[in-house]
């Protein structure tokens, strides 16, 4: 921790209510911000979903908050309204429509929405041999069968926007509410 000189504990605890309430308003923003750019549900950038959180909160003696993303790549099958088809149906035409960018609809030829082992599902497609053209990480289940995948969480932070990603965008707007919230709480503390 950097050496704030003097610090009372009133002070400290205003500082640990206010990184930890600024902490919670940018994991909002930046949920909102990653949304604009891929097509994710908010229930999985929510907080209890573990894909986007506020991973450490500031306390006493560690006046430290962290926003995380998951790094893992989401399957494909997330961004596809279409569903498990059962006993070897295929979907219409055989494509999969999927929406990674909001508002914008891709097909995937030779696709399908499989069950896999773990009760999840999964976007597979079938090739002639080699890894699908252009596909982000496609990881081979089979011969010729290859399970598909989107962004991860962390990489819509870094991709949504110019440079530095969300969290440099975001840095004056959370520094702001930082002051704001330290301010307020200085002043309930004060008279409370």
């Amino acid at each position: 921790m950097p050496n704030l000189g003097e610090v009372t504990a009133e002070v400290e605890t205003a500082l640990v209510r206010a990184l930890n309430k600024a902490a919670d308003k940018g994991r909002t923003r930046a949920a909102r911000l990653v949304r604009d750019q891929v097509a994710f549900p908010a229930s999985y950038v929510s907080p209890s979903s573990k894909k986007l959180w506020v991973k450490t909160r500031a306390r006493r003696g560690s006046l430290i908050a962290m926003i995380e993303g998951r790094g893992q790549a989401t399957s494909l099958a997330r961004f596809s309204r279409q569903t498990v088809l059962t006993g070897g149906a295929r979907h219409r035409g055989g494509k999969v429509n999927v929406s990674v960018k909001p508002g914008q609809t891709k097909s995937i030829s030779r696709a399908f929405i499989m069950r896999l082992k773990n009760n999840n599902i999964g976007l597979a497609v079938r090739t002639n041999g080699e890894a699908p053209a252009g596909a982000y990480k496609p990881k081979a289940i089979g011969k010729n069968l290859w399970l598909l995948y989107g962004p991860s969480v962390d990489q819509a932070l870094s991709a949504a926007s110019r440079d530095g990603g969300v969290f440099e965008d975001m840095s004056q707007e959370t520094l702001d509410d930082v002051e704001e919230e330290f301010n307020r709480q200085m002043e309930l503390l004060k008279n409370g």
